[in-house]
């Protein structure tokens, strides 16, 4: 078994050796200073549907970069395009097969680990992948996360013998027709396997088949049922509403920090990530006291050890493989910056964004890129997936940021911090606090303060919100004792403490006091903003204003002339051309006419990062 693993892991190594030859970027992408920016007057997301759409959209001219490709075989026809650079990069990712726990046969671990044992790893990469840019995986903390995978976790290789001796052990029979039977006898009931369309999504599509297959040859019964995108995500994190279902996440970070997230019965709610429905008292107490209690790596080390080998066992989740990003651009543009774990032009490669521009100009033009998938929504509280992310963290804006290189933390709306251990009564916690930066604004004008940061923090507890309420989980107390200061009083002195509670996105006091309870429906991009009429209440800090969008079709962003980490000697520039209620032909007119074309804290943000496949 794991032989054929290693194998399958040299053949990928050895085969992305030979595609890196011809696919090394100019030197000239890397930026004099990255820190400062933006450097394109303006920035348009397209989206195309389908896979094959946006490789010929990239083909014919009509955006300047796409990512996550994953066909080899589009791969491999840009990569022969002279006029685009393709680039490899290894990242934090992995996909996955995932079973609600909440409802029979598939409460029952034994059908579970049976089924973890049907899923052909090998076929998949080579079928699929011809072995490129996907490694088979058997952990979900692989060994590149160093000491903190524990190697010595039940695994699943495939093998049919083994899952049909399990359903043996656990009395599982297989009656008239080899349809299996569950220990009382009774016929287990067909199985719905939620996966996108095969136009949408072909290669999840594809791998949901493969699995499919296996498991009606053991006497399984099972069913695609073939969904959109964005209705696949609300019926696994809002409704719950699946039997199997089959995802990728990325951007996991330094630390196992997402087992929390994903196996802690306090985020089995709706839009929370525990999406199969695990509640085990052992595996809760464990991650919690890695997640926010352990303040030295050693005890941590012992405690999400410990959950990784219950985590296994419970078999909510199976990982399949992890793959690397490839991305291809438009040769012309420089200033790309590869951000450790996640590439060129993902949702976390902040800088990228920052510091893009013309070979042959310092500043201006429009640079059209893929939004890569289904964007759901713009509502920075609510919007789970990958995509939406790309537009929405361009916008809003963190305490602090992370170096893209390393992944340390670095200076952002806090422009400096402080931590100290602190004793009141019997509980030891933290003091952190923030100095905010004195030249930032709001993109309506509004001055942002301490107020923004305190209202958010409380926001988010009050609200419980799932997909930040991690963040806020140990805070205490959030004083605001001037308008450049930010005093969080945290309950224990966990090692994540400040980078939990300065990757938390800020959100305008202003606009968002009263969305109240309607957090979850409210669409800041949809309504008018209330004293600006070039404005949405899509209203942030950062590099980039929304100010065009036609949903389902393309988002247009212009850069903030405000930005309080703009270069210093830029300058307006005239506005381009108003797109506004045009067809994608015409916006992409528009967008050639024009020039051509949230502070990212990968440790915190990766729960954003659905993605398809």
């Amino acid at each position: 078994m794991r032989r054929g693993l290693r194998s399958s892991a040299a053949l990928f190594t050895a085969a992305l050796t030979l595609l890196a030859v011809f696919t090394q970027l100019p030197a000239s992408v890397k930026a004099e200073s990255i820190f400062n920016g933006p450097r394109i007057d303006e920035l348009l997301f397209l989206y195309y549907g389908t896979p094959d759409a946006e490789v010929t959209a990239i083909q014919k001219g009509e955006v300047d970069a796409v990512s996550d490709l994953i066909r080899p075989m589009d791969i491999q026809t840009l990569s022969s395009n002279p006029e685009l650079n393709v680039t490899y990069t290894e990242q934090t990712h992995y996909c996955y097969l995932a079973f609600n726990l909440r409802r029979p046969p598939l409460d029952q671990k034994a059908l579970r680990k049976a089924i973890a044992h049907l899923i052909p790893r090998e076929k998949i990469s080579s079928q699929l992948f011809q072995g490129l840019v996907v490694e088979p995986m058997l952990y979900e903390v692989t060994p590149a996360f160093g000491k903190w995978h524990n190697p010595s976790v039940e695994t699943y290789p495939y093998d049919p013998r083994e899952a049909e001796k399990i359903l043996k052990e656990a009395e599982f029979v297989h009656g008239e027709g080899g349809r299996l039977l569950n220990p009382d006898g009774t016929p287990v009931r067909k199985l719905a396997f939620i996966t996108p369309t095969q136009e949408e999504a072909p290669t999840s599509f594809e791998i949901s088949r493969i699995i499919t297959s296996e498991l009606k040859a053991l006497g399984i019964p099972v069913e695609l049922e073939t969904v959109s995108f964005d209705a696949l995500l609300t019926r696994v994190y809002t409704k719950r509403d699946f039997d199997m279902y089959f995802l990728c996440v990325s951007g996991l970070g330094r630390y196992p920090r997402w087992l929390y997230e994903f196996y802690h019965s306090s985020l089995d709610v709706p839009d929370g990530e525990n999406t199969p429905g695990v509640h085990d008292e052992t595996l809760d107490r464990l991650l919690y006291a890695f997640r926010f209690e352990d303040s030295g790596e050693e005890e941590a080390l012992a405690h999400i050890h410990q959950a990784q080998a219950i985590i296994a066992d419970l078999a909510a989740r199976v990982p399949i493989y992890s793959r690397f990003k490839v991305e291809a651009y438009r040769k012309g543009w420089v200033g790309m910056i590869n951000h450790k774990g996640a590439g060129y032009f993902d949702s976390d490669s902040f800088y990228t964004w920052l510091n893009l521009h013309r070979e042959d100009k310092r500043f201006g033009g429009v640079f059209r890129t893929s939004v890569g998938g289904k964007v759901r929504t713009l509502n920075p509280l609510y919007g789970t997936g990958a995509y939406e992310s790309k537009i929405w963290k361009l916008i809003y804006d963190s305490l602090l940021t992370s170096n893209p290189y390393t992944g340390e933390p670095m200076p952002y709306l806090a422009e400096s911090w402080e931590v100290e251990n602190i004793v009141e009564g019997d509980v030891k916690g933290q003091r952190i606090i923030y100095h905010l930066a004195s030249n930032v604004t709001w993109q309506d004008g509004e001055p942002f303060t301490s107020g923004d940061v305190k209202f958010t923090f409380e926001f988010i507890k009050k609200h419980q919100v799932p997909m930040w309420l991690p963040a806020v989980e140990r805070v205490l107390k959030v004083e605001a004792p001037d308008e450049r200061t930010v005093v969080l009083t945290m309950n224990g002195t966990s090692m994540f403490n400040l980078i939990d509670t300065g990757g938390l996105l800020i959100l305008p006091e202003h606009i968002w006091r009263n969305v109240g309870d309607d957090w979850r429906s409210f669409q800041p991009n949809l309504e008018k903003h209330p004293s600006r009429p070039d404005l949405t209440k899509m209203v942030g800090t950062g590099p980039f204003i929304l100010v065009d969008h036609k949903p389902g079709e393309y988002w247009r962003l212009k850069w903030n002339p405000t930005y309080f980490k703009r270069v210093p000697e830029r300058v307006e520039a005239p506005t381009a051309p108003a797109i506004s209620g045009l067809t994608l032909p015409a916006v992409l007119a528009a967008a050639t006419m024009v020039g051509g074309a949230a502070a990212v804290f990968a440790w915190v943000r990766w729960r954003r990062r659905v993605r398809g496949v």
